[in-house]
C-alpha cells in the first residue's frame, strides 16, 4: 500500500471523525466570537480535514501545525491557502497572544505532557480569545453490547495503550483546563444518537482501523469471526458501542500559571 494510500484512507477517518462533532464546532466556535476576521490555530492539524471546514464556513485566517509532515504536504496539496508549519504542539512557532482562537481535535489522547500544551496554546491566544478541545475521548468508558463484543474494547484499548495513547485522557478535560488557567470553563459529552441507516457504515469505519489494532493480539481467522459477529449485531440493531467523548472551551485574561496536577 503507498503512503498517498495511506495518508487518504488516514484523511477519510479523520473525515468521518470530524461529522461526529461539527455541530458542536460549529456551537463552540461561535461561543467564541469567531467571525470572518478571526485568527484561528489548530494544534495536530493532521491532513487537515477540520482547517477545510473552517474554510469552507468562511473562517480564512486558518493556521496549522502538526508533526508529521507527510501528513501536512497531504493537506497543501488537497486544499490550497491554508498556512501550515511542521512543529510540536509543546513549542509552538509563533509569538504569544498572536492568535483569537486556539483549538486542539482528537489530540491530547497522544499527548505525555498535556499540561504543556495547553500551556502552549494558552501563551499564544490573546487576552480574552478561547482556547477549545473539540474532542477528547475516554475509552476507559467505553461500552460494547452485546457481551460478546466486549472483546473488542478490551483489545482496542490495549492496542490504543501500546501505541501510547492516553485511554483516559476526555475525564482529564475539565482539570487540564482550569489547572492551567483557563476562565468561564464549560465542558460537556457527546451524545450517540446512531440513525439506523448508519448502523453499517459505521461498522465499515470502526473495522477499517480495528483490523490492525487487533492483529497485535489476535489470528486473522478470529479477527474475521468477530467482525462477522460485530456486523451481525448492527444489521440486527442489537449494537451498542459508545465511547465518552469529551469536549471543553476556556477563556485566556491573565499569564499561565503552572499546574496544580
Amino acid at each position: 500500500m503507498s503512503k498517498t494510500k495511506c495518508l487518504s484512507e488516514l484523511h477519510g477517518q479523520y473525515f468521518y471523525q470530524s461529522l461526529w462533532t461539527a455541530q458542536t464546532r460549529d456551537y463552540l466556535l461561535e461561543v467564541a466570537g469567531a467571525d470572518s476576521h478571526s485568527r484561528i490555530l489548530e494544534v495536530g492539524c493532521g491532513t487537515g480535514v477540520i482547517m477545510e471546514d473552517l474554510q469552507r464556513k468562511g473562517k480564512s485566517f486558518c493556521y496549522g501545525i502538526d508533526l508529521d509532515f507527510s501528513s501536512l504536504l497531504f493537506a497543501k496539496n488537497y486544499q490550497q491557502g491554508n498556512l501550515l508549519a511542521l512543529a510540536d504542539g509543546q513549542h509552538l512557532p509563533f509569538s504569544s497572544q498572536s492568535f483569537d482562537i486556539t483549538f486542539c481535535h482528537y489530540l491530547l489522547l497522544w499527548v505525555q505532557d498535556k499540561n504543556r500544551v495547553v500551556q502552549e496554546m494558552i501563551r499564544v491566544t490573546r487576552a480574552g480569545g478561547a482556547v477549545i478541545a473539540f474532542a477528547e475521548p475516554d475509552h476507559r468508558s467505553r461500552i460494547d453490547y452485546p457481551s460478546n463484543l466486549e472483546e473488542i474494547g478490551n483489545l482496542q484499548n490495549l492496542s490504543l495503550i501500546n501505541q501510547g495513547a492516553d485511554i483516559a485522557a476526555g475525564r482529564k478535560l475539565l482539570q487540564l483546563f482550569i489547572a492551567n488557567g483557563l476562565i468561564n470553563v464549560i465542558y460537556g459529552v457527546y451524545g450517540n444518537e446512531v440513525k439506523e441507516d448508519k448502523n453499517l457504515e459505521a461498522h465499515k469505519f470502526e473495522w477499517n482501523y480495528l483490523k490492525n489494532d487487533l492483529s497485535i493480539w489476535l489470528e486473522s481467522d478470529q479477527i474475521l469471526q468477530l467482525m462477522e459477529s460485530d456486523r451481525r449485531a448492527w444489521t440486527d440493531r442489537q449494537r451498542v458501542l459508545y465511547i465518552p467523548t469529551f469536549w471543553a472551551i476556556g477563556w485566556v485574561n491573565h499569564s499561565p500559571k503552572k499546574p496544580s496536577i
